[in-house]
């Protein structure tokens, strides 16, 4: 699909994930055993023809840098496209006249890279965040889009919880947006939550963003979205099938839990449209004599001699004798020593649980630990 470009917003705009996001954006916190939770929104692109990728970063980008290296796991290592990293300040005033100064949110993100847009040929944009768990067949978002005539195509899924961080949208028989609210559902009127994806033309896109810069505006889905219901339309397509926005410690606990249910797993991982990741290889895991392991995904690289049950395991994570884990994410480097007691709990990477210790948080608040800690 050359005719399309696509744009992450791959910095942290409202979430509340806690120690999970201390060291690195949501984007690049590992997800589901194996994946960072930007292979997502990576993979719908190729997988719809996108091959022409700007990737917009703020801060605590190293991470994600390191990850997406050349982005030749995902076919995106081209000579004549592929991704484009776009940090903070990569456009100066003088290529880029609607940079104002620090970025405050993503209109001024997308502002700063207008030069990039401008440079991309493209007819069509798609805007995605970062932070969304869902196999999303983009290519039929952008036809849809075509086919309405919109100004504007927003994704949508059927609300699933009240939170402060969620845009809530308002459609009518036709399927197009009437009301858009961030953080309140109008007292359910607005049945619909955005995803996180949007699809319009480049030279919209380009127009919009002047508007916006023109009024001070910097909140994309309170400022952009509602100048865009006022003076045009604005399409919505609904994607029924598994999707979570990653805004806080729950949504991360919950969509990793899911994949545990495999019709949930066939769902999201799809053969014809695989969501890919960088490539690691890792020696088998291994199981001890007394091992003791129950509706679990783990990765490579493991050692597991205790009891682990209803858990997803990181690469080279190590269970000792008599540990017990239950209901738990243990990231990459997890060390849960002999006797340790772990219930619903988010082990950050590289994290050591002593000998002997006890820690039980519940399903809809799971303890979180940071990165490197010892306990």
């Amino acid at each position: 699909m050359n005719s399309v470009l696509g744009m992450i917003i791959a910095f942290d705009t409202d979430n509340d994930l806690r120690e999970i996001t201390e060291h690195r954006t949501v984007g690049a916190v590992q997800w589901g055993g194996r994946y960072r939770i930007i292979d997502f929104m990576l993979s719908n692109m190729v997988n719809s023809g996108i091959y022409r990728v700007g990737v917009l970063m703020k801060d605590k980008y190293q991470s994600l840098i390191d990850h997406i290296g050349n982005a030749k796991d995902w076919d995106l290592s081209r000579k004549n496209s592929g991704v484009t990293l776009l940090p903070p300040y990569s456009y100066s005033k003088k290529a880029s006249p609607l940079v104002t100064g620090e970025y405050r949110g993503k209109i001024d993100a997308l502002a700063g890279a207008v030069d990039f847009l401008q440079k991309n040929r493209a007819d069509y944009v798609v805007v995605a965040d970062g932070d969304i768990v869902a196999n999303v067949p983009l290519d039929d978002v952008i036809d849809r889009h075509i086919k309405s005539g919109a100004d504007l195509t927003m994704v949508c899924t059927k609300k699933q919880k009240n939170s402060p961080f969620t845009t809530y949208v308002e459609l009518n028989r036709k399927k197009e947006a009437v009301d858009i609210r961030v953080g309140d559902c109008n007292e359910g009127k607005c049945k619909h939550a955005a995803l996180g994806i949007y699809v319009m033309s480049r030279q919209y896109l380009i127009h919009m963003l002047s508007d916006c810069v023109t009024h001070n505006c910097i909140h994309f889905e309170r400022e952009f979205l509602t100048r865009a219901l006022m003076d045009g339309t604005v399409a919505g397509y609904l994607f029924n099938e598994y999707a979570v926005k990653i805004e806080d410690t729950f949504d991360y606990y919950r969509s990793n839990m899911d994949m545990l249910d495999k019709d949930v797993r066939n769902e999201v991982f799809k053969r014809t449209r695989p969501i890919l990741t960088r490539i690691k290889d890792e020696a088998p895991t291994y199981y001890g004599d007394e091992a003791d392991v129950e509706d679990c995904l783990i990765a490579d690289g493991c050692r597991i001699e205790g009891k682990v049950k209803n858990s997803v395991l990181f690469r080279d994570v190590v269970i000792e004798k008599g540990a017990e884990v239950n209901n738990c994410i243990i990231m990459e480097g997890g060390r849960i020593l002999t006797e340790a007691s772990l219930r619903h709990v988010i082990t950050d990477r590289n994290v050591i649980i002593r000998d002997g210790r006890t820690m039980m948080g519940h399903e809809n608040y799971p303890i979180t630990i940071a990165k490197n800690a010892t306990v």
